[in-house]
């Protein structure tokens, strides 16, 4: 599995409530009329943590955010596909994420699960 791991704010000017609405019933949507994307976990930040488990390494004070995404994709080839179809079908600008989320990382990630057993 690929996934795209990303962190934003909300680009000032842009109430919580009008991004709220252009991420649920805009963007989401958009994003998911591809069919190379499986899923989307949209990950909203309720505060910082700053002691690691058990108390055994101080966490420092660093980034900010609204919200970390994660975009699914079954693989490598997935996500190549992914973004060919965006190329052919492309968003409008009024609709993208412009003007209103302000990105701080962007990132392709390989993942590993680990679970009880």
């Amino acid at each position: 599995m690929i996934k795209n791991i990303l962190g934003y704010e909300i680009e000032e000017g842009v109430s919580p409530e009008e991004y709220e609405r252009w991420l649920f019933e805009v963007h989401a949507p958009d994003l998911l009329a591809n069919p190379h994307l499986d899923r989307i976990v949209f990950n909203k930040v309720l505060r910082p943590v700053r002691q690691a488990s058990g108390n055994t390494a101080a966490v420092p004070e660093g980034y900010t955010f609204y919200r970390i995404a994660e975009m699914y994709y079954a693989d490598e080839e997935a996500y190549a596909n992914y973004l060919k179809w965006f190329e052919e079908n492309p968003l409008p600008v009024e609709r993208g994420p412009a003007g209103r989320t302000k990105f701080k990382f962007y990132l392709v990630t390989e993942s590993t699960e680990v679970t009880r057993e």
